[in-house]
C-alpha cells in the first residue's frame, strides 16, 4: 500500500474525532445539524409552510364537523357571480390532500429560492404584491380572452378556485432578477412553461390569475435589483436571457417547449374545465371525435354567439381510442427527449407533427364547419371561427417554423440503414393493420350495423390509424355491434401506435446506445494509445472505422461526400501508417473522398509518400512541464499575471467536471453561455470543446476562484495515453467572464504548468512528457513551411486553397479571435510544431473548404455570416 493510499484510510475514531458513537449514528447527527441549519437559514420558507398545513388540517377538521362535504369544494366560486370570502379562503387552505401535499412541497420550493435573495421583508412584499395584483389582472384577463373567443356565457359558469402558490410564484420570479443569469432564465423558463401549460390546456381562472402574479413578482424584483444597482439583473440589458449561446442550452428550450405541447392533450384530458386557449386543439388530438351535429344546431340557432368556444369536445371514447390517443403523446415525449440530446430526426419529426396540429387546427375551425353555415367564411368570423383558428394553429406552427430554422442545433443524425429499417417495419405493421380490419369487414360484415361494405370500410379506415377521431366522424358510416367486431375497430390502430411507440424509442436508443457503444471503444483504444490531440476522437459527433484487429481506429466526420477525420488514428501505435492505407480504401468503397486533418509530421510525410498532398492548417504550441520556470524578462506577462492572481485572493482548484460542487459547474455552464453568447458567430465545434466535452471523467478542469468562491475562468486538459500511462495533457476548453480581471487565462495555464512540474517531481514514474497548447484552428499557417505536393512543388491547387483558407481565418478572425489566440499561446515559449491536412485529389479541394468550415460552425446560419461581413466592411 502506497503512503498516499495509507493516508486517505483512517480509523473511526480520526474521522469523527471525539465521537464515540459508530460512524452511522455520528451520519445521522450530522444530517440533523445539516437540517437544523438549514432551517434556520429559512425561517420564512418554513414558518410560512407550516402555517398552511396548520390551517389546511384546521379547516378540514371543522369542516368534517359540521357535516360539510369534504374535499372542500365550496371553496370554489364562479366570475358570474364571485364569491370573495370564497377566493381568499382558497388562497390559504387546500381542498384535499393530494393538493395539501403538491402545494406543501412547491410552495416550500419556491420560498426557499426567493428567501436568501430577496430577504424576509421583501419576499413578503413580492407575495402580497403578487397575490394582489396577480388575482386582479388575472381575472381580467381571463374575461378579455373569453370575449376575445365569443366565450363570455362559457366562462361566466365555470368553477373554479385560486391557489396558495400563488403566495410563493412572486416571490420566486421576484428572486430570479437575483440570480446568475443562466439561472435566471432557468428559472422563468421552467415556471413560466408550468403555468402557461396549465393555463393553455386548461383554461381555468386560477390559472390567469397564477400567471398575473408571477410576472409581477419578475417586474418587482427587476426593479429591486434596478435600485440595488444590479444593471445587469434587467433582463432587458441581458442578452443571455433572450439569447441563447450554445447549442446544449438551445437544447433545453426547444426540449422543454416540445415536452408541454406533447402533454396538451393529457393536460385537456384531466383538466376540469376546458376553457383555456388551446384546450380545443389538444382535445382534437385527443380520444374520441367531435359530435358535428351538436355544431350544426348550435349554428343553426338564431344566437349563435360563441358556438366554437362553447362546443363540448369532451366526449365519451371507448377505451381503445383513449390507449390510441395516449400513444402518440408518448411518441412526441420521446422525441422532446431526442430534442435534448441533439437528434436531428426527433427535430424533424416534432416539426411534421406540429405542422400537422395547426393544419389539423385550420381544418376543424374552418374547413369543416364552413358546410354548416348558409354565408361562408363572414359567418364564420361572426361567430368565432377565425379567432379560435388563429389562437389554436398559431402556437404549433410558430413552433414548428423556429424549430426548423434551428435544425443546426440537433446535429446527430440517424444511420440511414437503422432509420429505414424502422420506416419499413411502421409500413408493414400498417398494411398488416389495415389489411385485417378490411378483411374483418368484408367477412363479417353483419358485426357491423349497418352492415359494412367495402367503401365504407375504406373511407373508414384513415380513422382507425389517426391519433384522433376526427376524420372517422365526419360522417359515422357504422358501428361495431359484437366485442369481437369492436376490438377489431379500434384495437389496429392501437397496434399500430405502438408499434410507431416502439421504433421511435429503438431510434433514440439505438442512436444513444450506439454512440455510447462506439465512443467508449474510442475511449479505450485512446487510453492505449494516441497524439496530443487524440482525445478528442471520443466526442460527441464523430463516425469510427476499426482496424481488421480492433486495436486501433480512425475517428472521421461525412460531410459533403468528404470523410474528414479528427486528427489521425489511435489505439495500437505499430498499426497507425497501415490504417492509413486502409481507410482510405474503406472510403472509397463508399464513394467518399478522404481526408485526414489536423494530423503531424510523422503521418503527413507517409501520405505524401503515398502521392497526397498536404497543407499545413496551423501550429501546435507544445510545453515540457518537466522544464517549466518562469525566470526572465520574457516571462514577465506571466509573472506579472500570477502574482496579480494571488495578491486578489484568487486560487486555481483542479477538479472533474462530476466531482466538482453544483455551484461551480453552474458557473460555468453560465461562463460558457456568456462566451458564446458574445460572439457574433455560433459556437465552434469539431476539434474545439463545449460544456457537453467537460463532462468526461478523464478531462481535468483548472478553475480560477476568488475569495468568495465566484468562478472567474475555466480551462480543461485532455490526456493522452502511451502504453497504457497518461504522458501529456492538451489545452482545449479556455473561457472566462467578461469581468474577470486581466491575465486570469496567463495565471490557469501557468499553473497548470507548475502542477505538472510538481506532480513529476513528486513522482517521477508518472511525469507529464507535454503540456500542449493545442493549435488555434486556421492560424499559424506557414507558407514558407514545406506545403508541396509529392515531387517537391506546391501546385495550383493547394496554393489556391492555402489562400482560401487564410481567407476564411481574416473573415472569422473578428468573432473568434484565432490569430490573437496563437500570439497568445506565444506568450508561454512553446516549441511549435505544425498540423496537416492531408487530401488525395485536388480537384476535391472545393468540397474539402466547404467540410472544414461546416464542421467547425455547423450551426452557421446565412444570416449570420452576412451580419459578420457587414461589420466587416465597417
Amino acid at each position: 500500500m502506497t503512503d498516499s493510499v495509507k493516508q486517505s484510510v483512517k480509523p473511526a475514531a480520526d474521522v469523527y474525532p471525539g465521537h464515540t458513537g459508530g460512524p452511522r449514528s455520528q451520519a445521522w447527527a450530522d444530517l440533523l445539524a445539516d437540517a437544523r441549519r438549514w432551517n434556520d437559514a429559512h425561517p420564512l420558507a418554513v414558518g410560512a409552510t407550516g402555517v398552511f398545513a396548520a390551517l389546511t388540517v384546521v379547516a378540514w377538521l371543522a369542516a368534517i364537523g359540521r357535516g360539510m362535504p369534504f374535499p372542500l369544494t365550496g371553496l370554489a366560486t364562479t366570475l358570474g357571480a364571485p364569491d370573495a370570502p370564497s377566493m381568499a379562503a382558497s388562497l390559504l387552505l387546500a381542498r384535499g390532500p393530494v393538493q395539501l401535499l403538491v402545494d406543501e412541497v412547491l410552495l416550500l420550493l419556491m420560498l426557499t429560492l426567493a428567501e436568501p435573495r430577496l430577504g424576509i421583508r421583501r419576499t413578503v412584499a413580492a407575495a402580497i404584491l403578487s397575490v394582489v395584483l396577480g388575482v386582479g389582472v388575472g381575472l381580467a384577463a381571463c374575461g378579455g380572452v373569453a370575449v376575445l373567443l365569443h366565450g363570455t356565457q362559457a366562462v361566466a359558469r365555470i368553477r373554479f378556485a385560486l391557489s396558495p402558490l400563488m403566495w410563493g410564484v412572486g416571490p420566486l420570479m421576484a428572486a430570479s432578477a437575483f440570480h446568475r443569469p443562466l439561472w435566471r432564465r432557468r428559472i422563468r423558463l421552467v415556471g413560466y412553461a408550468a403555468v402557461a401549460s396549465v393555463l393553455l390546456f386548461g383554461g381555468s381562472p386560477g390559472a390567469y390569475c397564477l400567471l398575473a402574479g408571477a410576472l409581477a413578482g419578475q417586474c418587482f424584483g427587476v426593479l429591486l435589483a434596478a435600485a440595488d444597482g444590479r444593471g445587469r439583473a434587467k433582463t432587458a440589458d441581458d442578452p443571455l436571457h433572450w439569447r441563447l449561446g450554445t447549442s446544449f442550452e438551445a437544447r433545453r428550450v426547444f426540449a422543454a417547449v416540445a415536452l408541454v405541447l406533447a402533454l396538451g392533450p393529457l393536460l385537456a384530458s384531466v383538466s376540469p374545465t376546458h376553457a383555456g386557449p388551446l384546450s380545443p386543439l389538444a382535445l382534437l388530438l385527443g380520444p374520441g371525435a367531435p359530435d358535428e351535429g351538436v355544431l350544426a344546431r348550435c349554428l343553426a340557432e338564431p344566437s349563435h354567439a360563441g358556438c366554437f368556444f362553447q362546443f363540448d369536445l369532451v366526449r365519451s371514447s371507448m377505451p381503445g381510442a383513449v390507449l390510441r390517443s395516449l400513444l402518440p403523446t408518448a411518441v412526441m415525449a420521446i422525441m422532446a427527449w431526442g430534442l435534448y440530446r441533439g437528434r436531428r430526426l426527433a427535430a424533424w419529426v416534432t416539426v411534421v407533427c406540429q405542422a400537422a396540429a395547426s393544419a389539423l387546427a385550420v381544418v376543424y375551425y374552418l374547413v369543416v364547419p364552413a358546410g354548416f353555415v348558409p354565408d361562408g367564411f363572414a359567418a364564420l368570423v361572426r361567430h368565432g371561427a377565425l379567432a379560435s383558428c388563429v389562437v389554436n394553429a398559431l402556437p404549433p406552427a410558430v413552433f414548428a417554423v423556429a424549430l426548423l430554422m434551428s435544425l443546426r442545433h440537433f446535429p446527430m443524425r440517424t444511420d440511414r440503414a437503422r432509420l429505414m429499417r424502422g420506416l419499413i417495419g411502421l409500413g408493414a405493421v400498417w398494411l398488416a393493420c389495415a389489411a385485417g380490419y378490411l378483411a374483418f369487414g368484408l367477412l363479417r360484415a353483419s358485426d357491423f350495423h349497418p352492415a359494412a361494405s367495402w367503401r365504407d370500410l375504406v373511407a373508414e379506415l384513415p380513422g382507425r390509424f389517426v391519433p384522433i377521431g376526427f376524420l372517422s366522424h365526419t360522417r359515422l358510416r357504422f358501428v361495431p355491434v359484437t366485442p369481437l367486431a369492436s376490438a377489431v375497430y379500434q384495437g389496429v390502430g392501437l397496434v399500430f401506435w405502438a408499434a410507431v411507440l416502439v421504433v421511435c424509442v429503438r431510434w433514440m436508443r439505438d442512436v444513444t446506445a450506439g454512440d455510447d457503444r462506439d465512443r467508449a471503444e474510442a475511449g479505450r483504444l485512446v487510453e492505449h494509445g494516441g497524439e496530443s490531440m487524440s482525445f478528442m476522437a471520443t466526442w460527441e459527433g464523430n463516425r469510427y472505422w476499426r482496424s481488421p484487429s480492433g486495436r486501433s481506429a480512425v475517428a472521421y466526420r461525412v460531410i459533403n461526400g468528404v470523410a474528414l477525420t479528427c486528427t489521425g488514428p489511435f489505439g495500437d501505435p505499430g498499426e497507425w501508417m497501415t490504417d492509413l492505407r486502409e481507410f482510405s480504401r474503406f472510403c472509397a468503397a463508399h464513394s467518399w473522398t478522404p481526408v485526414f486533418y489536423a494530423v503531424h509530421r510523422a503521418q503527413r510525410d507517409a501520405l505524401v509518400a503515398d502521392g497526397w498532398n498536404a497543407l499545413e492548417v496551423g501550429g501546435e504550441m507544445v510545453v515540457d512541464p518537466r522544464a517549466w520556470k518562469t525566470t526572465g524578462r520574457k516571462w514577465q506577462d506571466i509573472r506579472t499575471a500570477i502574482n496579480k492572481a494571488r495578491r486578489e485572493g484568487i486560487e486555481d482548484v483542479l477538479v472533474t467536471f462530476d466531482k466538482a460542487d453544483a455551484d461551480v459547474r453552474d458557473q460555468i455552464e453560465e461562463i460558457s453561455e456568456q462566451w458564446a453568447g458574445d460572439k457574433a458567430l455560433p459556437e465552434m465545434k469539431f476539434t474545439l470543446g463545449g460544456v457537453e466535452e467537460l463532462r468526461d471523467p478523464r478531462v481535468r478542469i483548472l478553475i480560477a476562484q476568488d475569495a468568495s468562491g465566484r468562478v472567474l475562468g475555466v480551462t480543461s486538459w485532455l490526456p493522452t495515453w502511451r502504453d497504457g500511462r497518461i504522458v501529456g495533457w492538451t489545452l482545449d476548453f479556455m473561457r472566462h467572464r467578461t469581468d474577470a480581471p486581466n491575465g486570469i487565462m496567463e495565471f490557469l495555464i501557468a499553473r497548470m504548468a507548475e502542477r505538472l512540474r510538481d506532480e513529476g517531481l513528486e513522482h517521477p514514474d508518472v511525469a507529464a512528457e507535454f503540456m500542449s497548447l493545442s493549435a488555434a484552428p486556421l492560424a499559424g499557417m506557414n507558407p514558407q513551411r514545406d506545403n508541396t505536393a509529392p515531387d517537391g512543388t506546391m501546385d495550383a491547387g493547394t496554393a489556391m486553397l492555402q489562400h482560401a483558407m487564410q481567407l476564411m481565418a481574416d473573415w472569422m478572425e473578428p468573432a473568434y479571435g484565432f490569430r490573437s489566440l496563437f500570439n497568445f499561446k506565444r506568450k508561454f515559449q512553446p516549441s511549435e510544431e505544425p498540423v496537416y491536412v492531408c487530401y488525395p485529389d485536388a480537384a476535391a479541394l472545393p468540397q474539402l473548404g466547404l467540410a472544414v468550415t461546416r464542421a467547425y460552425v455547423p450551426s452557421l446560419t446565412a444570416g449570420q455570416a452576412l451580419a459578420l461581413l457587414r461589420t466587416l466592411q465597417r
